[in-house]
């Protein structure tokens, strides 16, 4: 017989059975962690509740993910940064989404974005920095900084906006 275990994560509902793989069963399309990990970490994170970290492929998807993190108990009024899916690992300059290897076609890139800073940025954030002029722009950051993340269920139907 096998046991079943049910989670629920702020509105998510996640089924495991025990010892196997935690998968995500929501209609709800994007699920924000409240805690801070590496770009790899919130990838492994992500991958482990059947998710992946968020593709944003639209102005109108990056709309929906802003406003989402701003009505996100993560939201800082100052400074807001969190992981998005894709990098330049492979090849200096050229994104890809991580869990699809398909290449990076729309960011809202800060002015003067991608710019691997100290040669050290590689991993696409979404960032809110008013100090910084930023106003929830893409850009590459260190893989190993610590930020919070945007988890998509490629499960849910994808939101169609503007």
């Amino acid at each position: 017989m096998q046991r079943i275990l049910l989670i629920v994560l702020g509105g998510f509902f996640l089924l495991t059975s025990i010892g196997q793989q935690i998968k995500c069963v929501s209609s709800t399309r994007y699920l924000i962690p409240n805690f801070t990990a590496n770009w790899h970490r919130a990838n492994e994170y992500c991958f482990y509740l059947g998710m992946q970290l968020a593709i944003v492929e639209t102005p109108g998807e990056h709309q929906i993910i802003a406003s989402l993190v701003k009505d996100s108990e993560i939201f800082d009024v100052n400074r807001t940064v969190v992981w998005l899916g894709a990098s330049d690992l492979g090849q200096e300059g050229i994104f890809y989404w991580h869990a699809t290897g398909l290449r990076l076609k729309y960011a809202a890139w800060g002015r003067g974005q991608p710019d691997d800073w100290r040669g050290q940025e590689d991993c696409l954030v979404m960032a809110n920095v008013p100090n910084n002029g930023w106003s929830w722009i893409a850009n590459d950051s260190n893989c190993t900084a610590w930020y919070y993340f945007v988890c998509e269920n490629m499960n849910a139907s994808k939101i169609d906006v503007f």
